[in-house]
């Protein structure tokens, strides 16, 4: 894991390793719960510094839980409006106070319209902040874009790296993987770029224009 300044934010999906969750927070500068997020937080007791969401996921005897004194710190932030997910109206309100570095946990798992949605609301909100980036087991997941359009990778040889457009990613290219891209075109429904392979270290991807989203898997647990 990464020792520089971030916010870490928790979604209600699955936790792959509830003591990385653990150690996450215990280096994070802002602590934000996405509605049931709150629940995985009360389960570690996680010292949150708000929940933003409908609040319609969060069972009572959580909430009652953060109201407590022993959790002065903590603000909830009802916001009942449906035009936009709880995931994305917490980065909103994150975005008001914080643009670092922000790391996400809790995004993927169970319904699958759920973690595509997640990950809209991600590329969404990508060039909002310094990084954003979703940490899911041993993988962790961030967009290219337009504005911020090139990445280097650092990561042991044999490293499973998958290039996935969201729509398309045009003049795509990298450096250090086994099946090399060179100013190539990847679209979705089209053309993919699942489970390449890293050759060296950095590796480097870069696109001129798009939506390209990064996994990198078999990361070593902390």
């Amino acid at each position: 894991m990464t020792q520089e300044n971030f916010a870490l934010v928790v979604l209600g999906g699955q936790l792959a390793d509830e003591a990385s969750a653990s150690e996450f927070a215990s280096n994070a500068n802002l602590i934000l719960c996405a509605d049931s997020g709150a629940e995985h937080a009360r389960k570690l007791g996680l010292p949150v510094d708000a929940i933003v969401g409908d609040l319609d996921s969060t069972t009572p005897e959580t909430l009652r839980f953060f109201e407590e004194k022993k959790n002065p710190r903590c603000e909830i932030i009802k916001i009942p409006e449906q035009e936009y997910n709880d995931f994305e109206k917490t980065l909103d309100y994150l975005s008001e106070r914080w643009n670092g570095a922000v790391h996400i946990l809790g995004m993927t798992g169970g319904r699958a319209d759920h973690t595509l949605s997640n990950f809209s609301v991600m590329l969404r909100c990508a060039d909002r902040f310094t990084s954003l980036e979703a940490y899911d087991g041993s993988s962790v997941h961030s967009f290219l874009t337009t504005k911020r359009n090139h990445r280097s990778i650092e990561c042991s040889t044999g490293t499973t790296i998958s290039l996935m457009p969201f729509g398309e990613a045009a003049g795509v290219t990298t450096k250090n993987l086994r099946y090399t891209l060179s100013n190539e075109t990847l679209r979705l429904g089209a053309r993919e770029g699942l489970s390449n392979i890293s050759t060296g270290s950095p590796v480097i991807v870069s696109i001129e224009s798009g939506a390209l989203l990064i996994s990198v898997h078999d990361l070593p647990k902390t």
